[in-house]
């Protein structure tokens, strides 16, 4: 059985390979035809620009991942298929339009309940719900969201609803701004501060937009990851004087005052009960078709602008 893999050759270069698929390298294996899967641009930008820091190799590597971070690499982490049995499932699995899992890599989920195309954010989602976790944001909290790209605009969408605060957001970009509007979200107001401020706009001066505008002992969660690339940032003005804290936020791990509750299935599956009650579709702007992909990356090579919330890829 053949499949067709999109993969970056270099820094330069992507393209789309013809590659054996083989059974008998997987237990429990499961085939499936992929319908849609969705680019998270920050890290796979990284990823075809070859900026992912070398001690970091084997803890960045993903399910079903080919070649390496040194390329050449088949890269990708948030793919939605179906069996030859019309069973829909999430898996974590690079940009390929036919695969071979195992059937515990896959969460399962019927389409009556969840748009198939809603649910390329799975991944996403599991990331906003770490950084709510991480931030213990409560409903009387005035936060700020810096950067609507997908994890951005998927987590002030969810802090307005699921936890009830008031969220604010800081876009550059002129056309997301009317959007973000249009879809009811209140604009940063450079006089105020926020209790909460979350940096997901993979930006330096994003990080820094949220040291100058937190409260005093407030909390600024940084879900940005810059790979090899050095952060500037400007720390003798009020980060010190308002005992302010940087806290991380990643979704590798379950953070550990959530470890006896959660584990990685009971987390997913809040994020299938957010899917459900939550309009997350209406932030998918951009719909491309796989044989586009190359054509698409070499345009992020070149940090062509991006007016859209998420991309997704439909096969």
């Amino acid at each position: 059985m053949k499949a067709k893999a999109f993969w970056h050759n270099n820094k330069n270069t992507s393209e789309i390979k013809t590659e054996q698929l083989n059974f008998s390298n997987i237990n429990q294996a499961v085939k499936m035809h992929t319908r849609y899967s969705s680019i998270s641009i920050g890290t796979e930008k990284l990823v075809a620009n070859g900026e992912i820091p070398l001690d970091l190799y084997t803890k960045m590597k993903v399910n079903y991942m080919g070649g390496g971070f040194d390329f050449p690499i088949k890269y990708g982490y948030s793919l939605v298929g179906e069996t030859d049995d019309q069973r829909w499932a999430h898996v974590m699995h690079p940009h390929q339009d036919q695969i071979i899992v195992n059937d515990n890599d896959c969460y399962f989920f019927s389409q009556e309940d969840i748009d198939p195309v809603a649910a390329t954010q799975f991944s996403n989602l599991e990331t906003v719900i770490n950084a709510i976790w991480t931030s213990k944001v409560k409903q009387t909290d005035i936060v700020l969201v810096c950067g609507t790209g997908s994890v951005g605009v998927l987590l002030a969408q969810t802090i307005k609803k699921y936890i009830g605060a008031t969220v604010f957001v800081q876009e550059i970009n002129p056309v997301k701004k009317e959007k973000l509007k249009h879809f009811g979200f209140d604009l940063c107001e450079n006089n105020l501060e926020y209790d909460i401020t979350f940096n997901v706009s993979a930006n330096q001066k994003g990080l820094q937009y949220c040291i100058d505008h937190t409260v005093e002992e407030g909390k600024i969660i940084e879900l940005s990851w810059y790979g090899n690339n050095p952060v500037l940032l400007q720390l003798g003005g009020n980060f010190h004087y308002k005992r302010l804290q940087i806290i991380s936020s990643q979704v590798s791990s379950i953070p550990h005052e959530k470890k006896e509750v959660y584990s990685f299935l009971t987390r997913k599956q809040l994020v299938e009960h957010l899917l459900k009650t939550i309009d997350y579709k209406i932030f998918i702007s951009n719909t491309i078709l796989f044989d586009e992909l190359p054509l698409y990356f070499d345009q992020i090579r070149k940090n062509k602008p991006n007016e859209d919330f998420i991309t997704i890829v439909k096969y």
